[in-house]
């Protein structure tokens, strides 16, 4: 009620058909301009990075890749080491595309959103994480790893787990967003550039969070595919 009384318009997208396909454009721009940030600050790592004092951004690089190698190593050992380039991956991509939004692009409807304000993305995310994760127990045990299914209860957690991943992002990243047109709808305007940047600064948080979160969860995840239970 409240917000059909503010008149702002949840779930909007600037949507293109392509024959049956309705795809929402401003969200596969946010993707692509964090996949392309993520991949221009690895290769500018890449050309500056020297055995010495490292500069900041290889120092970030460092940090971030030591702090998941460790993760993933605590929790599934050393010869799941492949697993880091892809919890990693998500990190890097997810935080960049989070903090997307914090760019003023428009208003009320930025040009760059964050793409896991659209339930697409995280949903498409997490089926890549769930994908990964069985071909990962399948390498791992074979086709014992189908004795896991012999419980209902298991093939229920397991058609659970990519919504939950999902949903998790989407409804987090989405609030953010809501909360930011809320500001602008119900304060005076001449509060609004100061409670929104108070707020952004807390989205920022939000985002990071999120981000490792799904990391996190993506090597629990593998790491309960692929140990052996006695």
């Amino acid at each position: 009620m409240l917000l059909s009384t503010i008149n702002i318009s949840v779930g909007d997208h600037i949507v293109r058909h392509i024959g049956p396909l309705a795809i929402n454009m401003d969200t596969v721009l946010s993707t692509v301009v964090a996949g392309a940030i993520v991949l221009i600050l690895g290769f500018i790592m890449r050309a500056k990075v020297t055995s010495g004092v490292p500069n900041g951004l290889q120092l970030f690089f460092e940090t971030a890749v030591d702090f998941i190698q460790d993760l993933v190593e605590s929790s599934i050992g050393k010869r799941t080491s492949r697993l880091v380039p892809l919890a990693f991956s998500l990190f890097m991509f997810i935080l960049v595309a989070n903090w997307l939004s914090l760019i003023p692009t428009g208003y009320p409807r930025p040009l760059l959103p964050a793409p896991a304000e659209d339930v697409n993305t995280t949903y498409a995310l997490a089926l890549i994480v769930i994908i990964i994760v069985h071909v990962g127990g399948l390498r791992a045990k074979r086709f014992r790893y189908f004795s896991h299914f012999k419980n209902p209860l298991n093939i229920v957690e397991e058609l659970v787990k990519p919504v939950t991943l999902a949903l998790r992002l989407f409804g987090n990243i989405f609030t953010g967003g809501l909360v930011v047109l809320l500001i602008g709808a119900l304060l005076p305007v001449y509060l609004v550039p100061f409670v929104t940047a108070g707020w952004k600064l807390f989205d920022m948080f939000i985002g990071f969070i999120q981000a490792f979160i799904f990391a996190l969860l993506t090597v629990v995840y593998y790491g309960l595919a692929v140990e052996e239970h006695h």
